[in-house]
């Protein structure tokens, strides 16, 4: 399969070469500020750019706003899946860890956005002023929309879903090894309809547990189906085809524009509304299920979303991630109207983006800093494989480490090896503000 090399190499410099000189460049730059900047929302996305503006501001007024007292590592699930995580202390951490005396946690939700006044209402009623917003609050997982589904079946009955809480990647598990090791049976994967965080999950899911399977030694015995709500299996050709190889040597067969939008557990069957709006009902004997996501109430209730390209998201110009109508207003992470971009990689590029503009927006310079789209999905193909896929607005492969360390098409034990030890420790990084990788 033919790839354009330019792109694989145009970022190809080493690990921590960008972050070996001049981590205290912000030092130098500092803009003297009494603005009140609010955070909506304190995922990876608000709580690495509280930190990330205390290099690029001297006295501003930095709060955050979220219900959550702890921080999720939500890249993890995978990993409670694949049995490489054990336990929920791997993906939960106290906010304290992360979080900088300097910056105020309001614990609460956001009720309403009132941008007009530069306001919010908070869940427990106080009215929040602002001069400056970034709204980080992420997406909500809507299992609501899946008639008949109980979440609290899942981990149990083979009914999974790694997305719903570390507990439910961690019985998501142990119903995976079980359903391997029974006499055989029917296996289902679901992939909604629209952007959802992590868009290669599904399939990690999917190649994770006929891996189990496959370990277990009578795969011949169990049938396994993909249903996804999509027209393909990724957005990238090279990488779409590359996985549909994969799945025809591997007996996963995927069926498109499925749409999941009922669940009989006592009965084990699904129904999927197809592209024509006919229905398809199907027996299955374990499922993993991967809940259609939107953005949270308050935001897609509110003056802020977008509702022409990118509807119910908050709209924003994709490169600067400034609001198009509310200038004082910015976006990072899932929460953003862009083309592509629900991944902690994504976070991860876009924190100097919002920063540097931010800085910029205050003191009355153009916005020069641009997001190119960058993400990235470790593909998991089994436990000790995985492939490296990286790519921006272009659609096309790229690769922050030189081709000749990880070819993004080639089954790598690397690959693997980043997911499950490396990949944690930068995200940690960058929720202290700081991105070296």
């Amino acid at each position: 399969m033919s790839i354009n090399r330019r792109n694989l190499l145009k970022t190809g410099a080493t690990l921590g070469i960008a972050g070996a000189f001049g981590l205290g460049a912000w030092e130098l730059n500092k803009t003297n500020t009494k603005a009140k900047i609010l955070i909506t929302g304190g995922g990876a996305g608000g709580l690495a750019l509280s930190n990330k503006l205390l290099h690029y501001f001297s006295g501003a007024e930095i709060t955050i706003v979220d219900p959550r007292g702890y921080h999720w590592y939500q890249p993890g699930q995978t990993l409670l899946l694949a049995g490489a995580y054990k336990s929920k202390s791997k993906v939960i951490e106290d906010n304290a860890t992360y979080l900088d005396s300097q910056v105020k946690w309001v614990e609460a939700g956001v009720e309403a956005y009132n941008p007009d006044n530069n306001q919010i209402t908070t869940t427990s009623g106080q009215v929040l002023n602002y001069d400056y917003l970034i709204v980080a609050t992420g997406l909500e997982l809507r299992y609501d929309m899946i008639e008949g589904l109980d979440t609290n079946e899942i981990g149990q009955g083979n009914i999974a879903s790694i997305y719903l809480s570390p507990e439910a990647g961690i019985a998501s598990h142990q119903q995976a090894l079980t359903f391997a090791q029974s006499k055989g049976g029917q296996a289902l994967f679901t992939r909604p309809q629209g952007a959802i965080k992590c868009a290669g999950a599904p399939m990690k899911a999917t190649n994770l547990i006929e891996y189990f399977v496959r370990q277990a030694g009578q795969r011949d015995a169990f049938n396994f189906e993909y249903c996804t709500a999509e027209n393909q299996l990724f957005s990238v050709k090279a990488f779409d085809q590359r996985l549909q190889d994969i799945w025809a040597e591997r007996q996963i067969t995927p069926n498109y524009e499925h749409t999941l939008t009922s669940l009989d557990s006592a009965a084990q069957t699904a129904t999927f509304t197809l592209a024509d709006n006919a229905q398809r009902t199907m027996d299955w004997d374990f499922i993993h299920i991967v809940p259609p996501m939107t953005t949270v109430k308050s935001l897609r209730e509110s003056e802020l979303i977008d509702e022409t390209t990118f509807k119910g998201y908050l709209e924003v110009d994709k490169y600067t991630l400034q609001h198009k109508r509310y200038p004082n207003v910015f976006g990072i992470g899932d929460t953003v109207g862009t083309p592509i971009g629900k991944t902690a990689a994504s976070v991860k590029s876009q924190l100097s983006i919002v920063a540097s503009n931010l800085q910029s927006l205050i003191t009355d310079q153009p916005l020069t800093a641009h997001w190119n789209g960058y993400t990235s999905c470790p593909m998991i193909l089994d436990v000790g494989h995985a492939m490296l896929w990286e790519f921006d607005y272009s659609l096309e492969p790229m690769t922050t480490l030189p081709i000749q360390v990880v070819d993004p098409l080639d089954k790598s034990e690397l690959a693997w090896v980043m997911e499950k030890s490396l990949i944690r420790p930068v995200y940690d990084v960058m929720l202290h503000g700081y991105t070296p990788v």
